[in-house]
């Protein structure tokens, strides 16, 4: 009986300070006042929206995990050979329809044009970096592609994917390819925000799905996944030899931020839905989403990733959907103001959370919430370097302008996990705001080690 009677007194006990106690929001690995500031958010969604009308736009890559779609998808297919269009067509591919004689703001000689320099310095054109590909690509397409993925009538592969890796085809190929694909994309013409510079930048990577069925390509980004998720965090580089001596690179491993995920979940129990808006292709966002078990709070059409056609087969192409923008930049912008602010009846959303400059437009939609910034020590001449000097101007208070709360959130890019302050480590020892105001944020550090 004292027993029971002392156990009724202490829930009692327990009832009366949960009812006095505020509602603390907790996110893995966040400063506790970047939690704070999360949690009041959500006590007063009711008063800040009306019932139905409230939403956060979440950029993926390198927001709501550590490291690049895209990027490490690319690496893992190259490395697994996970590829299927026939090496006739490598160059039509990897050209983007331009030619010999044709050119614009980003290849101004068309495929004559220099896209980057071999390993002495000597320029090279688009044109030959092509050609120089293709040529290993044929050799390891006829050797283990072909038969390996049944592309054949009739053939089987003789060799063994690691067999195959320790070929100097193979070897020549994977660099080669890196310089092909880097140098592509960074072909701007000096404008990130050029036509022909975003439409290159979102559809270079993809183009190793060419040809590939949606079940396929579902297949090796869920493949991809997985084995990013296991690999360690690394850029790698790599050199050809031969007619064409190059150095490629890419980047492998990827973590997802446990916070992110807790503030999905948070806001979704407190009537926020939540959305992606990613520079990834659709269908690896998606996967992703599904993959990390997120699918069932962020469902298929709450992804707004880059859309593309398929063929008559319902094959991958690379080209672009017609009248859907470039989730990028301004794309993602458009995203909000004409297809989420319309059906939340005019409402903008009230979080938001991005790393580059590829989501400043997006971040800048936020009204009257809170804008999380994930730094990863961008600089100031970047356009989501001044959403890190709003978290620290703004810090204990806010934006008058757009009455949001700013955050940053600091990350260790060694093992790629956040970490309890706005500083950013890029190798465990080192840490920085990545502004130069505000006393370099410090009140933004947090940590007293650092």
């Amino acid at each position: 009986m004292t027993h029971f009677l002392a156990t009724a007194a202490l829930s009692a006990a327990l009832v009366a300070s949960k009812a006095t106690a505020d509602n603390y929001f907790i996110a893995a690995e966040a400063p506790d006042y970047n939690n704070n500031a999360v949690g009041k958010l959500l006590e007063n969604v009711d008063s800040l929206r009306a019932p139905g009308q409230a939403y956060a736009v979440f950029d993926w890559s390198s927001t709501s995990m550590f490291g690049d779609l895209s990027y490490t998808t690319a690496y893992y297919q190259v490395d697994s050979l996970s590829i299927r269009f026939a090496p006739e067509d490598f160059a039509t591919i990897f050209s983007l329809g331009y030619n010999s004689s044709s050119g614009d703001a980003c290849f101004i000689n068309g495929t004559n044009s220099v896209i980057g320099q071999d390993l002495n310095g000597t320029d090279v054109t688009l044109a030959a970096a092509l050609n120089s590909t293709a040529a290993d690509y044929k050799v390891l397409y006829d050797a283990y592609i072909a038969p390996t993925f049944n592309l054949t009538n009739g053939s089987s592969a003789s060799v063994s994917l690691e067999e195959t890796k320790e070929t100097a085809e193979f070897a020549n190929f994977r660099a080669k390819l890196g310089f092909l694909l880097n140098s592509i994309e960074v072909q701007d013409g000096g404008d990130w925000y050029s036509d022909c510079a975003m439409t290159i930048a979102m559809s270079i990577l993809p183009r190793l799905f060419v040809g590939m069925t949606e079940d396929e390509m579902i297949s090796v980004v869920r493949s991809s996944l997985r084995w990013n998720m296991a690999e360690g965090l690394e850029d790698l580089t790599f050199n050809s030899t031969g007619d064409l001596t190059v150095q490629g690179w890419y980047t492998k491993g990827m973590r997802l931020f446990n916070g992110q995920e807790t503030t999905m979940r948070a806001l979704r129990a407190t009537g926020v839905e939540v959305y992606i808006i990613s520079a990834s292709p659709q269908i690896v966002v998606e996967e992703a989403a599904n993959i990390f078990g997120l699918g069932n709070m962020v469902p298929g059409d709450h992804v707004y990733g880059v859309r593309f056609k398929n063929d008559d087969a319902g094959l991958f192409t690379a080209e672009l959907q017609d009248d859907y923008p470039i989730t990028w930049g301004p794309g993602k912008e458009t995203i909000v103001t004409t297809l989420l602010k319309p059906k939340y009846n005019g409402s903008a959303p009230i979080f938001g959370s991005g790393d580059s400059d590829g989501d400043c437009e997006m971040l800048s939609t936020v009204r009257d919430g809170v804008v999380d910034t994930i730094n990863r020590l961008q600089s100031n001449a970047t356009c989501i370097n001044s959403y890190y000097q709003k978290a620290c101007g703004f810090f204990n208070t806010t934006d008058p302008s757009t009455n949001n709360t700013y955050l940053l959130q600091g990350q260790d890019e060694v093992i790629g996990t956040w970490i309890t302050s706005g500083f950013t480590t890029k190798d465990g020892v080192t840490y920085k705001s990545g502004v130069t105001d505000f006393d370099g944020c410090k009140a933004y550090q947090f940590l007293d080690s650092i």
